[in-house]
């Protein structure tokens, strides 16, 4: 069973302002995602299955940017072989694809590098949430702005002790443990979301 708890922050000026500066750099990272993919969707409607419709190139699937799934990178994964010898070269969707660009991504712009590497998953997977919301006709994913991005989410690292929690490259911070914890549940998850000036977070336990 899945329950959610939500308890107040108390960090320190230095890791308050961290988190801070993490959702603003999901922020604008979320947003790069939707806009790369939302760029690929449109020159693939446009090139269709051309590299470059002034030579109307083929496409080559290995190889060229233009992808189906509508994220900039390779679609296919490394090759792996069955059981029988044959090679297979499995689709990867545009999440995937952007969750293998995230080194990458770090090695561009290094400041990213001292964000949680769960926290940037989780922004994917935010992202592909949006999307599914989509195709269940639920509205189109919309870019984020400070006013309605406001938490990130953390799945691995976290540990909990009476009135303290440890939470990846942000180290230990008290919270107002307003709500005990049973005994024998585990952590599967924390999100950290910033309300106004107040910083809380809510953490998913499985019995």
């Amino acid at each position: 069973m899945l329950t959610n708890y939500v308890y107040k922050l108390r960090p320190n000026t230095a890791q308050s302002t961290k988190m801070s500066n993490w959702v603003d750099m999901l922020r604008s990272h979320y947003n790069w995602c939707l806009n790369d993919r939302l760029n690929q969707y449109a020159q693939q409607f446009i090139m269709g299955e051309y590299c470059d419709i002034r030579t109307r190139a083929e496409a080559c699937p290995l190889t060229c940017f233009v992808s189906k799934n509508g994220a900039t990178g390779e679609p296919w994964k490394a090759s792996n072989v069955d059981k029988k010898g044959n090679t297979i070269n499995p689709r990867r969707n545009a999440g995937m694809i952007q969750d293998a660009a995230l080194p990458e991504l770090k090695k561009a712009r290094p400041w990213y590098a001292g964000i949680d590497s769960t926290a940037l998953q989780q922004n994917i997977k935010r992202l592909d949430t949006a999307y599914q919301k989509f195709f269940d006709r639920r509205g189109f994913p919309k870019f984020k702005n400070r006013s309605n991005f406001t938490s990130f989410t953390m799945t691995m690292g976290i540990k909990v002790q009476k009135n303290k929690i440890y939470l990846p490259k942000l180290g230990w911070m008290r919270f107002y443990n307003s709500r005990q914890v049973p005994d024998g549940f585990t952590i599967k998850a924390a999100t950290i979301r910033k309300r106004q000036s107040i910083l809380d977070f809510g953490f998913w336990i499985l019995d």
